[in-house]
């Protein structure tokens, strides 16, 4: 027995380590069962299998996640916070949702039908993240604010209609508007709308920044961009402007990073307290773009930014420079107090050969002696040369450097530029809402940044085309990466679009190659309807020329006919569109969305000096 102890305790010998140990399958497991007796049961069970996860990846994609996530919030939220939005699903007993609009960093918007009122609705869903919620809070407020200093809807501002919290997210319901005016741009191939539309634009945004200047406000919007004012029926020239998220008023000013970079004042890049006059820069930019279709300043990053600016503008004055804090990131100081631009940013990653400062005119961009941008306008009534003259120095004065000086929203409504504009042409009534809910699978009209089949797009130019130009992110960037995978409210009410894609080359390969994948799955019905669609868009942009004139003009204009420069050749219009194209390619390059990128970065670091 002491031998059999001793033999015990010694240690195993290697190659008893790695002998082989004997084991018995289950005959039910083995291969050669399951594909001969148990054949039927094989194949059941990878149908059971196949079909499992073909529901669960089909219920992602509707709630807008193409890859399936881990769960949060009891499974009612992804791993980003969101709310796992599902078509059909009834929220607080009142709001059918019908299908996803739009996703940026604040959460999701979606179209929902309302059981109470009988009304679609836009119902934007915020993060379950405390920095989301604060923000959204802030942005309650000040809609409340606006909405009850104008219940009549005089001023361009969109409607909260309630909010209220559901399954730990705040949602706020707005009405349901059209296209935003990134969607306008994109409807004329970026050629941008006529000088007569572009003026009702400018009447009806300078009347809302005089209402934001109000005493009893004084609420600075700090993201104005096309993509943030929606057309409230896409068959009138009406707006509203949307996406308070950013915004504050005169002495609560706790953000230093504010407005989407193409249309960021120069107070805000050089780091000096700003006021409302940001605002009017951010619109003095909006219209160039709106009537040349590209971008007045598209930088890459702020330093591109600031150079583009100076460009046109020339250098900043020394007195504003002098008390910059970040004037040394754009210029170089003299000896003699003289500034000059920069050769290369701080970090050298920018080296580009800039035009001398203030050699670029605005006069030339807006072809002033050419009959407009790339002469396209020329023989146009209402595109004289007086008529760009006084369009020119009304940008120009919206273009102050000196934000003291720049021009006030009650000055610039008494500009020669601002003619009488029709009434029908500016009507700010929303699109009607059917009485019924959609039927399952259908699609509300209506919707943020959607077209559909019944009616197209106002462009107010005869001479403008449909087109499915470049998806862009709606603009607020923090200069470092992050997904404009719009998405905001562009096509939804916070300006964003949730379908943005980082580059325009991205979304045309993609949009092509939806459409050929779509050609090869769907009926020959459906394809159809979509030629129909196009069509239909293109009949109306051609029918309603005359709902952007004058009323002094309305009886005596005719629909614009081409001139012999416009009607050339399509390869030369193929040529000019890809060039235009290809200018908002590189501003989907650089410009990383707002929405999409994290709000702590953006919107939660308290200023010292108040710049954002």
């Amino acid at each position: 027995m002491a031998e059999s102890n001793d033999d015990r305790t010694q240690p195993v010998p290697n190659n008893a380590v790695n002998a082989p140990q004997t084991s018995y399958r289950d005959p039910s497991a083995a291969p050669l069962r399951k594909l001969s007796v148990d054949l039927i049961k094989t194949y059941k069970h990878i149908n059971e299998v196949y079909y499992a996860n073909k529901k669960r990846k089909k219920a992602n994609e509707q709630g807008g996640h193409k890859k399936e996530r881990r769960l949060y919030n009891n499974g009612y939220d992804d791993e980003n916070y969101d709310y796992i939005i599902r078509a059909g699903e009834m929220i607080s007993e009142r709001y059918k949702i019908d299908s996803l609009i739009g996703k940026g960093s604040f959460g999701q918007v979606c179209k929902a039908y309302d059981l109470h009122e009988k009304e679609f609705v836009a119902i934007k869903i915020i993060k379950n993240k405390k920095a989301f919620l604060d923000q959204a809070q802030i942005e309650v407020k000040l809609l409340e604010l606006m909405n009850q200093s104008d219940p009549e809807g005089k001023y361009y501002i969109v409607r909260l209609k309630r909010n209220f919290v559901y399954r730990s997210h705040l949602c706020l319901v707005f009405e349901l508007l059209s296209y935003n005016l990134y969607d306008l741009l994109r409807n004329t191939n970026f050629r941008g709308v006529s000088l007569n539309l572009t003026r009702k634009f400018a009447q009806q945004m300078c009347t809302s920044l005089l209402f934001l200047s109000q005493a009893d406000l004084g609420i600075i919007h700090c993201d104005l961009k096309p993509e943030n004012i929606l057309l409230c029926n896409p068959k009138k020239s009406g707006i509203k402007i949307v996406d308070f998220g950013s915004s504050c008023q005169i002495g609560q000013r706790i953000y230093h990073y504010i407005q989407s970079r193409f249309y960021r004042s120069p107070e805000v890049l050089l780091g000096i307290p700003y006021d409302m006059a940001i605002d009017m820069w951010s619109l003095g930019c909006i219209l160039v773009e709106m009537h040349t279709g590209e971008p007045l300043f598209s930088g890459a990053n702020e330093f591109d930014q600031m150079q583009k600016i100076v460009e046109v503008l020339g250098i900043p004055p020394r007195h504003i420079l002098d008390n910059a804090p970040k004037a040394r990131a754009y210029f170089d100081r003299h000896s003699d107090g003289s500034y000059v631009p920069r050769k290369t940013s701080k970090d050298g990653k920018v080296k580009k050969d800039y035009a001398p400062p203030g050699s670029r005119k605005l006069h030339n961009v807006l072809g002033c002696d050419s009959g407009g941008p790339g002469g396209r306008r020329a023989g146009d009534q209402g595109h004289t040369y007086q008529d760009y003259i006084k369009f020119r120095d009304l940008i120009l004065q919206m273009l102050e450097y000196d934000p003291k000086h720049r021009i006030k929203p009650h000055i610039a409504l008494q500009n020669c530029f601002f003619r009488r504009t029709a009434d029908e042409a500016t009507n700010t009534t929303p699109v009607s809402p059917t009485t019924s809910p959609p039927a399952s699978g259908s699609r509300m009209p209506g919707s943020y940044g959607q077209a559909t089949s019944s009616s197209g797009v106002y462009t107010g130019d005869s001479n403008a085309t449909t087109s499915e130009g470049p998806s862009r992110g709606s603009a607020m960037d923090c200069d470092s990466p992050s997904t404009r995978a719009n998405a905001t409210w562009s096509n939804s009410i916070v300006g964003s679009q949730t379908m943005d894609t980082p580059s325009g080359n991205v979304a045309r390969t993609k949009t092509a190659n939806r459409s050929n994948e779509s050609s090869t799955t769907t009926n020959s019905k459906g394809a159809h309807q979509t030629r129909n669609k196009t069509k239909q868009m293109s009949k109306y942009v051609n029918d309603n020329t005359q709902s952007s004139m004058s009323v002094d003009q309305a009886s005596a204009e005719q629909a614009p006919t081409r001139t012999s420069h416009e009607a050339s050749s399509s390869h030369t219009r193929m040529t000019y569109t890809e060039s235009v194209t290809n200018q908002k390619n590189h501003r989907l390059k650089h410009d990383v969305s707002r929405n999409e990128s994290p709000m702590v970065d953006v919107c939660v670091q308290p200023s010292t000096v108040a710049s954002t």
